[in-house]
């Protein structure tokens, strides 16, 4: 019998396995999070809420309706933790780490899922890869985790020790869920270097991406380093300072965000919402108090996102990169698109186009039908969209809807969030598994522009 399924299985497509792969798993955390050991019972928890915050877990968006400390028990913040965990590694990363501890071989068609999920070109070094991803994810939660553990333990106690390493899986896995309470959450450390700076370095190093990781951890030289590995970089070094300085300079004044603190902590806030708005989507103030400019621009931060291969979300960040790179090459006359002395491949040049045009459309799509299905609207346009790339991008920022959807919205943001988890590569790849046509036809100009 289990031959036969297996068999079965073995001939859907491999983009089909992968999203089946991750709807199955967010329906066991929805049953999970539905058991009375999970819940404390302040708050009726329905069916559709318990899968709206697994696929939200899951998916490391973070888009809650429940505060985790009041609402769920200690099992039920431990179920939280492992589907966050396994939803930041992928589906098919931790059953190729069962596989690989129980001593099985990893068959060729488990390297293709790997390698798919990824969106990578080749099979080879799959298994490494793994151990690299699982050994690098172990790593650094744990040393986050002993230095959050030590600080909270002095302020709380022992239960310190369990929300320094909860919330150090938290910040690399990109999920941005707390288990502070809905009166403190991360407001209160805005004025903490030391909780904010490793949460900083946390979400960092896991929305730089696995690969760009071990490049850095076998290469201590930047010329030994990869021309992937050193886009990812210098988009950070673009990225971060640029998000510090529109959050200082629109919200520095604000009283209801960054207004009433010192001007260093203004500086460190700055920094922590920078980092924290295309990868984690925790924050330190109540994202609807923002001015309409910030809104805007952190709209298209989170449209960003984080590097590939990376356990946050968004177009990516060597998307929007190459797309950038491609239109100043277009300007100044230039057929190739060079970095760091490489040319690059024409193909990643159109990959790049067709992410960013689905992406968009999906996200406007979702935004308008947000909109829409709310039939007392009391939200204009703009607080649809946002909540919309919030999904889609998995950042998790809301403007504070979530408790206020009806039932169709709520299935719409949790599509939005299942795209955004599994990619729209991956997407695309899932309806396109005929095989290509040899047929070509004659070749034609269209005018443009």
């Amino acid at each position: 019998m289990m031959r036969k399924l297996f068999n079965a299985l073995s001939q859907l497509h491999r983009g089909v396995l992968i999203c089946g792969g991750f709807a199955a798993f967010m329906l066991f955390g929805a049953l999970l999070l539905m058991l009375p050991i999970s819940q404390t019972g302040t708050k009726e928890v329905s069916f559709l809420d318990a899968l709206f915050m697994s696929v939200s877990i899951v998916s490391v968006t973070g888009m809650s309706m429940f505060d985790l400390k009041t609402d769920f028990t200690i099992f039920g913040q431990l179920v939280v933790l492992f589907l966050m965990q396994v939803g930041g590694l992928g589906i098919m990363t931790m059953m190729a780490m069962v596989g690989i501890s129980r001593g099985r071989k990893i068959r060729l068609q488990e390297r293709l899922l790997i390698r798919d999920s990824f969106n990578l070109q080749t099979p080879s070094g799959m298994v490494m890869l793994v151990r690299k991803i699982i050994l690098m994810t172990l790593s650094i939660e744990f040393c986050a985790g002993t230095i959050l553990a030590a600080y909270f333990f002095t302020q709380n106690g022992w239960i310190g020790i369990y929300q320094g390493y909860w919330h150090a899986v938290s910040a690399f896995t990109n999920c941005g869920m707390d288990i502070m309470g809905n009166d403190v959450g991360f407001a209160g450390m805005a004025a903490n270097p030391l909780v904010s700076t490793v949460v900083c370095i946390s979400m960092l190093l896991g929305g730089v991406g696995f690969i760009a990781l071990d490049d850095l951890l076998k290469h201590h030289r930047w010329s030994a380093l990869t021309l992937n590995s050193k886009f990812i970089l210098v988009m950070e070094m673009i990225l971060i300072p640029l998000g510090v300085i529109v959050y200082f300079l629109l919200e520095g004044n604000n009283p209801a965000t960054l207004g009433h603190l010192s001007t260093a902590e203004k500086w460190q806030s700055a920094f922590f919402m920078s980092i924290s708005s295309r990868m984690a989507g925790f924050t330190l103030f109540d994202i609807h108090a923002m001015n309409n400019a910030t809104g805007l621009i952190i709209m298209l931060f989170m449209f960003i996102g984080a590097a590939p291969v990376s356990t946050a979300g968004g177009i990516r960040t060597t998307t929007i990169g190459l797309l950038l790179l491609s239109l100043w090459s277009w300007i100044r006359g230039r057929k190739d698109v060079v970095i760091f002395h490489k040319r690059v491949d024409p193909e990643c040049l159109v990959k790049a186009s067709n992410v960013f045009t689905l992406a968009t459309v999906l996200t406007f799509l979702t935004a308008m039908m947000v909109f829409l299905l709310e039939p007392a609207s009391h939200f204009d346009f703009e607080d649809a969209l946002f909540e919309a790339v919030s999904a889609f991008s998995t950042v998790g920022f809301s403007m504070g809807l979530t408790t206020e959807w009806n039932i169709p919205c709520k299935i719409v943001i949790m599509v939005a969030m299942f795209i955004g988890r599994i990619g729209v590569m991956t997407l695309a790849i899932t309806f396109a598994g005929r095989p290509k046509s040899q047929i070509k036809y004659p070749k034609e100009n269209i005018v443009i522009g």
